[in-house]
């Protein structure tokens, strides 16, 4: 499940599910347009024109789809988040779990982050023990406002913790604007974890070299900007050090000095 909005930094969720949809054969089983759940003040309809050259009107959407994976059957829920009566909406969507019967219940999500463009995006969440090792997932302390994603995450950590993946990806706040294929490929990575399959992300990752090079060459124009992503760089570099390293050096150190000792032998 993803949703676009307030849940999907750089429309870096929905984009995993765009890219199952143009990838493999879909089939649509619900919608539901329910103007209850949407201001469309907030949440606008669009009009667009098709290949016929006709103009159409789509109103806001949320799509529940069968997408066919080469193994296996996956079921897609995404739309836009809706605006009002979230818990009934909450009832739709655990009625469509409870009759699709899900091995896992996968919620994908991105937020804004202080993070740089130039390191791996962290991703945030909380799996079943299985798949905690593989998906490699920081623990999610967020307190806060929360979205809609958030909700259904919460439902599900109560009552079907054993089938409940939630993936929330770190963009950086100074690339918010969409597309950002690095994020994507963060969330789509790991869920080949969860469906036990591999994808075809050549073009994904090439996307991926591709967006790096255009935001360097952005900031590489700005010195400004170009010493805020090295703070964040040198933030992040520090961060990553593996928790304890200084206590390690130090005990290797001691044992050291303790073996010169009683070897008669000076450490210096």
């Amino acid at each position: 499940m993803a949703f676009q909005g307030w849940n999907d930094a750089a429309d870096a969720a929905t984009s995993v599910i765009d890219y199952l949809e143009d990838t493999y054969p879909t089939k649509t089983l619900a919608t539901l347009d329910d103007e209850g759940f949407y201001d469309y003040q907030m949440t606008r309809p669009n009009v667009f024109t098709n290949d016929k050259g006709e103009r159409e009107l789509m109103w806001p959407t949320v799509t529940v789809e069968l997408c066919q994976l080469p193994d296996r059957e996956v079921v897609l829920v995404s739309g836009p988040e809706p605006n009002l009566r979230w818990r009934d909406f909450v009832a739709w969507v655990d009625a469509t779990v409870k009759v699709t019967k899900p091995a896992h219940i996968v919620l994908l999500g991105a937020m804004l982050s202080d993070a740089p463009h130039s390191r791996p995006f962290e991703v945030s969440g909380q799996a079943p023990p299985a798949l905690a090792g593989a998906l490699e997932l920081e623990p999610n302390d967020y307190e806060g406002p929360t979205g809609i994603v958030g909700i259904i995450g919460h439902l599900y950590a109560q009552t079907s913790p054993a089938k409940l993946v939630t993936m929330w990806v770190s963009v950086p706040h100074y690339t918010a604007p969409p597309p950002n294929p690095k994020a994507g490929l963060a969330l789509i990575e790991r869920l080949q974890a969860v469906l036990g399959c591999e994808f075809d992300l050549t073009a994904w990752r090439e996307d991926v070299n591709e967006w790096e090079t255009h935001i360097n060459e952005l900031i590489e124009d700005d010195p400004d900007m170009a010493e805020y992503v090295a703070s964040l760089e040198n933030q992040t570099d520090a961060e990553t050090v593996p928790r304890g390293t200084g206590d390690k050096l130090a005990a290797a150190f001691e044992e050291y000095l303790s073996k010169g000792r009683r070897s008669g032998d000076s450490p210096g």
